[in-house]
C-alpha cells in the first residue's frame, strides 16, 4: 500500500528538520539491512551447517548401509558355518554310532570265538583224559603180558623140572611092576597144571582184549 505523499516543507527549518528526519530514517533502514544481513549470514550458515549435517547424515547412513550389508554377509556366513558344523556334527553322530554298532558286533563275536575256545578245550581235556585213560590201559596191559610172560617161563621151567623128575622116576622104576602107575599119575598132574596154566593165560588174554565195560561206558560219556 502506498504512502501518502507528505506536504513539503515551506520554511528552512522546516525542511532542516524533515531532513534529519529522514536522515533517523535512513539509518534506522541500515541498522535494520545490516540486521538483516546478520540474519541472512547467520540463516546461511545454519543452511550450510545443515547441508554439512545432511552430508554426515548421508555418510552415517552409506556407513551403516556398508555395515549392516557387511554384518548381513558376515551372519549369512556364520549361519552356512553353523550349519555346516551341525552336518558335521550329525555325521560324526552317525559314525560314532556305526562304530559303536561295529564295537558291539565285535564283542558278540569275541563272545563266540571265547565259547567256540572254551568248547574246544573242554573237547581237548576230553582227548587228553581218552589218552589217558588208553595209555594206563597200554601200561595195565603192558605189565600184564610181562606178568603173562614170567608165569609161562616159570611154568615151563616147572615143566621141564617135573618132565627131568618124571624121567628120572620112569629109569628108577621102569623094571617095576608100579612104575607105570606112578608115571601116570605124575603125567596126570602135568597134564592138569599145564591145562590149569593155559585156562590162566587165556583168561588174561581175554580180560586183555575186552576192556571193562566201565570204561567204554565213561568213554562214550565224555
Amino acid at each position: 500500500m502506498a504512502e501518502a505523499s507528505e506536504p513539503l516543507p515551506s520554511t528552512p527549518q522546516e525542511f532542516s528538520k524533515a531532513l534529519k528526519l529522514k536522515d533517523l530514517e535512513i539509518e534506522n533502514l541500515k541498522g535494520k539491512m545490516a540486521l538483516m544481513e546478520m540474519e541472512l549470514a547467520e540463516a546461511q550458515k545454519l543452511k550450510t551447517q545443515k547441508n554439512k549435517q545432511a552430508e554426515e547424515v548421508q555418510v552415517l547412513k552409506t556407513q551403516s548401509e556398508n555395515i549392516l550389508t557387511k554384518a548381513k554377509a558376515m551372519i549369512f556366513e556364520n549361519t552356512k558355518i553353523i550349519k555346516n558344523q551341525e552336518l558335521q556334527i550329525e555325521a560324526l553322530g552317525q559314525q560314532n554310532e556305526s562304530l559303536r554298532d561295529v564295537v558291539r558286533i565285535t564283542k558278540d563275536l569275541l563272545e563266540i570265538r571265547n565259547m567256540e575256545v572254551k568248547q574246544l578245550e573242554e573237547k581237548i581235556d576230553v582227548m587228553d583224559k581218552k589218552v589217558m585213560a588208553e595209555k594206563e590201559r597200554q601200561d595195565l596191559l603192558h605189565k600184564k603180558l610181562e606178568t603173562m610172560i614170567r608165569h609161562n617161563g616159570e611154568l615151563k621151567r616147572e615143566y621141564e623140572t617135573q618132565l627131568c623128575l618124571f624121567s628120572s622116576l620112569r629109569e628108577k622104576y621102569n623094571q617095576k611092576n608100579l612104575a607105570e602107575g606112578i608115571v601116570t599119575d605124575l603125567r596126570q598132574e602135568v597134564l592138569t597144571a599145564r591145562a590149569e596154566q593155559e585156562k590162566t593165560l587165556e583168561e588174561t588174554a581175554s580180560s586183555q582184549e575186552d576192556p571193562p565195560k566201565t570204561d567204554e561206558n565213561s568213554g562214550e560219556k565224555e
